[in-house]
């Protein structure tokens, strides 16, 4: 006996220790992989085109994401922990058991093979319904993420019911979507316990006709007793951890579909570095178009030396936006050619191209924290003194003054513990530090009054100096000093010149001059004449 239960103590050791050691390193394995993937997700998400984004919810972008890794995470966790072992002490005692008795052995993989089919058909039939409750996850992810989102906007509508209403109407779709899913797996749950009591009355009752009839002994029927309680144990694991898989399928199909997705704006095999450029742009008969029915641009062609400001003006869709993100790549043309320096810019990678080019868009878009983390995003090495001189070139320097804690305020989600031309001022401040030869305004200063405007428009000025200036507005006023002005309809440049000249021109942009009571004066003119 010394050897047998030396053995017995042995294998109990080994399972401790491995048991153990499992444990440790399959947390350890996991957590790491969950951070990696949402790392991964991360990372992914930012090079995506902005037609991604306009088209998918933040809400629900960040949903997946979280639900996404951690769904993954369990099911690494359960697999390493528990799973893992199931599935191989099935793989291994089922064949053993012919060895011992293959009449009891057949009856047990019998019993094994009817309850895979069972767990077979109830996957079958709960497939599409989980992907339905997904869908209603997201919804609710994205409902919250938008009420949370236009918090002010709920408030002084009194919107605060409304929204919890709606919101309880997605909850309760969700559970007539959830309920006969959990309902079919709660049938499964029974099956697997029953099946344990029946599995083990039946072997007993063949094992005791075998016996009878000479075929099997009292020791075959009680090993396979044991054998059945182990094997329904591990099936109990291995459906549990089918039925977990089953329940994240969903959430990671939504996540790998974003890992999936493709960026359009890449960069070219052997791109290069653009370095330091000059400023000299030109648009060699681009077009482009959103949908490819209805062109955003067609055929614009123009080129602008270096240093000088260039305005585009324009009724809304007329295409100056698209015209300005095509420059900065937020998406490619699908005809013709844009050079900076008489380079395709195509030619130069992504990161080294948008280096060179510094955008105050007609949103702010401040992050949720300090100032100086803000300015930092325009650079990173920048020091206080820097920041400071960037913020009173932008006229921002005196609310900063106000601010009890100076440049490491932090502004809130969006800046909006600031008003709209302190937002505007400080993103502005953000492009001034980043100090490129290209710089694009996009409605700067249309979140300023008036007086701060025409403090900004100065200091506007003298930083456009020796920089190639690209201006989108609608007030005629702000671009009175362009070098020229581009007045686009329909994707086509249809007037171009000094804003003396267009209003002398007596067309579109005479028109809209005048209708912002600026140029009734010459415009009259030429008609009297």
């Amino acid at each position: 006996l010394v050897p047998l239960i030396s053995m017995w103590l042995g294998f109990g050791l080994v399972t401790i220790v491995g048991g153990v050691t499992i444990a440790l390193h399959a947390d350890r394995l996991s957590h790491r992989q969950r951070l990696n993937v949402m790392s991964q997700y991360f990372e992914h998400v930012l090079t995506l085109p902005l037609s991604f984004h306009t088209g998918t919810h933040s809400g629900r972008t960040l949903k997946v994401m979280l639900d996404g890794a951690s769904g993954m995470f369990w099911l690494w966790l359960g697999f390493l922990r528990d799973h893992c072992a199931a599935l191989v002490s099935l793989l291994v005692l089922l064949p053993f058991t012919l060895l011992i008795n293959w009449r009891l052995a057949l009856l047990l993989v019998g019993l094994v093979c009817l309850f895979g089919v069972l767990t077979g058909l109830v996957l079958n039939r709960t497939h599409t319904m989980q992907d339905r409750v997904e869908s209603y996850h997201s919804e609710l992810a994205e409902h919250t993420s938008d009420a949370i989102g236009n918090i002010p906007v709920i408030q002084s509508f009194t919107r605060v019911q409304a929204e919890l209403q709606q919101l309880r109407l997605v909850i309760d779709r969700l559970l007539s979507a959830q309920i006969p899913v959990l309902s079919w797996w709660a049938l499964v749950s029974v099956a697997t316990r029953a099946s344990s009591t029946l599995t083990v009355t039946a072997i007993f009752l063949l094992g005791t006709w075998l016996h009878l009839n000479d075929q099997a002994s009292v020791g075959d029927i009680v090993t396979f007793m044991g054998y059945a309680t182990l094997l329904i144990g591990k099936l109990e694991a291995a459906v549990g951890f089918v039925n977990q898989l089953f329940m994240q399928a969903p959430k990671l199909r939504e996540f790998f579909s974003v890992l999936d997705t493709t960026p359009h704006v890449q960069d070219r095999p052997n791109a290069l570095d653009a370095g330091q450029l000059n400023g000299e742009v030109a648009f060699d008969n681009v077009s482009f178009s959103y949908d490819g029915k209805r062109p955003a641009i067609a055929d614009l062609s123009f080129t602008v030396p270096k240093g000088r400001t260039i305005a585009l003006v324009g009724s809304t869709g007329s295409g100056k936006s698209t015209t300005l993100g095509l420059l900065h790549r937020a998406f490619d043309p699908q005809s013709g050619r844009i050079l900076i320096d008489g380079h395709d810019i195509r030619d130069f990678t992504l990161q080294s191209l948008r280096r060179n080019i510094a955008v105050v868009f007609q949103e702010p878009m401040l992050f949720a924290r300090t100032i100086r983390e803000n300015l930092e995003v325009g650079r990173a090495d920048a020091t206080d003194a820097e920041m400071l001189d960037a913020l009173e070139r932008a006229q921002a320097l005196e609310f900063i003054g106000r601010q009890a804690d100076g440049l490491n305020t932090i502004v809130g989600e969006r800046g909006r513990s600031l008003s709209g031309g302190e937002r505007q001022r400080l993103s502005i401040a953000r492009a001034l530090l980043k100090n490129p030869p290209i710089l694009i305004l996009d409605e700067a200063t249309s979140a300023l009054d008036a007086a701060t405007e025409q403090k900004l428009q100065k200091a506007l000025e003298e930083v456009m100096k020796g920089r190639t200036t690209f201006v989108i507005a609608h007030r005629l006023a702000t671009i009175r000093n362009a070098d020229q002005i581009l007045v686009l309809d329909q994707g086509r440049i249809i007037e171009s010149g000094t804003f003396d000249e267009l209003v002398v021109a007596n067309g579109r942009f005479a028109a809209l001059a005048q209708a912002q009571f600026m140029a009734s004066k010459p415009v009259e003119a030429p008609a009297a004449k």
